[in-house]
């Protein structure tokens, strides 16, 4: 555990932090208009982030002076790229609580996944970003990221994903 950013210290979360990172986590589905399909808990993050073998990863983000009150998370774990032929990193969250935006946090958070990616000779570090989101937009794109216009979500979730499995799949509304 080091100095990240004056004042802030990046570390991997810890089981203790687990609550913190479960508020941040609903303030950020809040911020993202998405309470409504919110469901971690704190056992579901507990075997996500510290099982034997972990769907994903969490850093937090802490105040120098207050290594036990996370004020950011930064969730990502490893995916594949065929085409590359070798995995890569999926940011799926990165969240600051507001009134500790604007120090640099986000840019180092990215810079501490992209090295990590580079360390671990990843073809990737890769997101999405809300459409609606012109400020995320605008930072990812000074941080070196493109965001890819011509690709789409495609997602199969509840019903449709138990449907799918069974063979009856019905056609997605539009």
């Amino acid at each position: 555990m080091s100095e990240f950013i004056k004042g802030y210290v990046l570390r991997p979360a810890t089981p203790a932090d687990i609550p913190a990172v479960l508020g941040l986590m609903r303030d950020m589905a809040a911020f993202e208009k998405l309470e409504h399909i919110f469901k971690a808990s704190a056992e579901s993050l507990r075997n996500s982030f510290f099982s034997d073998e972990p769907s994903a990863y969490c850093l937090v983000i802490t105040p120098e002076d207050q290594p036990d009150a996370p004020i950011s998370y930064i969730m990502w774990f490893y995916n594949y790229s065929s085409f590359l032929d070798r995995r890569g990193i999926y940011l799926e969250d990165l969240y600051i609580d507001p009134a500790h935006r604007k120090h640099g946090l986000g840019a180092a958070a990215l810079r501490h996944l992209a090295q990590l990616a580079v360390a671990q000779e990843c073809g990737r570090l890769e997101w999405v970003v809300l459409d609606w989101n012109q400020n995320a937009i605008d930072f990812y794109k000074y941080q070196g990221a493109q965001v890819l216009e011509e690709w789409r979500i495609v997602r199969v979730t509840g019903d449709a994903l138990l449907n799918l499995a069974q063979g009856t799949p019905k056609p997605a509304e539009a």
